[in-house]
């Protein structure tokens, strides 16, 4: 059994939309939206953008002998070859985004870092010939091995753009897999899960740090992931570390939703012993880039949840998917499914409050914050055997501004978070 990180839930995204353009499927909407919001007039002159050069990539990586990240060690698979090069600077701080764009090979996996320092002229700084687990920050990216047996549960940190590997590998008993959920912001902890391979059995959620590994939730017995267009992140930290959610969703009758601080659990959404009724099930959780504010769905409503205030109801009937965050906290998009078959997207004015707004000329779907302003997201148009994805769009929430977008997927952002990239 492979290392099961999600390593790339826009690509699983996208994959799926694809599907539903060419042959008969399910789709990736939610329930029904069930709250009447108002539309707002964006701009009619949108310009369409061009595609920035890409700038020369240096190769191979740099050998890692004093290492940030310690971690679960091991040596670097036999054979690897290392397929991220990167040529420029990245601030610390500098709002980032791993995309596949107009200009990648056909068929291929080839991303990019961008860098949006300047939301106007990003550059690109990094080229990825593989998936990506997990942008911890703008400095670290996790990727997993491939391909060998011995290589089973491996995975790295790598810093970025000096392309340093840190190799490290998840605990696997005789029998039992592993499963990556996320790397800690401090770097200083990973959040795994194990399962007996053969029953399903012994379901654990782990935290492993220097002090040693500790189990800190057990989950319900499951064989195996069934999917479900509702499937969003397993699990993330909170931007400062001192949260993680783990989302538990091998069927959606099963799901379950933790908050840990530290080795505590502070919010548990646990099934009924007979499951959750249709539609009751946390779903599509998402952290505030800029506090401990967590969003998630349950039983066809928003919720919010902070340490200091526990959950409280957010937004009533709102069946939402990929909700998103600005980099700067001050906005969250959505979308949610329209009795057509295709989705809106909706803004909310966290900053200032107010209604949702829906957004965009015509259905939108699979929203993702960029950075501060800029929401990109796709066009959506009926198909004979249901949604199909269409043009890829830059929502400018300064102005209202709709134009082309050269990014063809996302992958991951930050310090912008998502419930899916």
């Amino acid at each position: 059994m492979k290392l099961q990180v999600r390593m790339n839930r826009e690509a699983m995204m996208m994959a799926l939309l694809a599907l539903l353009a060419t042959a008969c499927g399910s789709n990736t909407g939610t329930a029904s939206h069930g709250s009447p919001f108002t539309s707002s007039t964006p701009n009619p002159s949108a310009a369409s953008s061009t595609p920035n050069p890409t700038e020369s990539p240096s190769t191979g990586p740099v050998s890692s002998i004093e290492t940030s990240f310690s971690l679960l060690p091991r040596q670097q698979p036999a054979g690897f070859v290392s397929k991220i090069s990167c040529s420029g600077s990245i601030g610390v701080s500098d709002p980032v985004a791993v995309v596949q764009l107009h200009t990648a090979p056909a068929g291929s996996a080839e991303a990019v870092l961008r860098d949006y320092a300047n939301a106007l002229t990003p550059k690109t700084v990094c080229l990825f010939k593989g998936g990506v687990a997990q942008l911890i920050d703008a400095r670290h990216v996790v990727v997993s091995a491939c391909c060998d047996p011995e290589s089973a549960y491996a995975a790295a940190v790598v810093d970025i753009p000096e392309v340093r590997y840190h190799w490290f590998q998840l605990p696997h008993p005789p029998g039992f897999g592993a499963e990556l959920v996320a790397v800690s912001p401090g770097l200083d902890e990973i959040a795994w899960l194990s399962n007996d391979d053969t029953t399903g059995t012994n379901r654990k959620v782990h935290l492993t740090t220097k002090s040693g590994d500790q189990v800190v939730a057990t989950l319900r017995t499951a064989l195996g992931r069934c999917g479900s267009p509702d499937d969003s992140k397993n699990g993330a930290y909170t931007h400062s570390g001192s949260h993680l959610y783990v989302l538990d969703q091998p069927v959606p009758s099963s799901n379950i939703l933790i908050v840990l601080q530290g080795n505590q659990q502070v919010l548990s959404l646990v099934p009924p012993s007979a499951g959750w009724p249709q539609g009751a099930q946390p779903a599509m959780a998402v952290w505030s880039p800029t506090s401990q504010l967590l969003f998630y769905r349950q039983q066809a409503d928003v919720w919010r949840w902070t340490p200091a205030g526990g959950a409280q109801r957010y937004l009533s009937g709102v069946n939402w998917s990929s909700p998103t965050i600005s980099a700067d906290g001050s906005h969250l998009a959505y979308s949610v499914l329209r009795s057509d078959g295709l989705h809106d997207v909706y803004l909310v004015d966290l900053a200032h409050g107010g209604s949702p707004t829906r957004i965009g000329k015509g259905a939108r779907t699979v929203p993702v914050f960029l950075n501060s302003t800029q929401l990109w997201y796709k066009t959506e148009g009926p198909s004979i055997c249901g949604p199909g994805s269409n043009q890829p769009l830059i929502y400018d929430i300064t102005d209202g501004s709709e134009s082309g977008s050269v990014i063809d997927q996302v992958q991951a952002v930050w310090p912008a978070t998502s419930s899916h990239f």
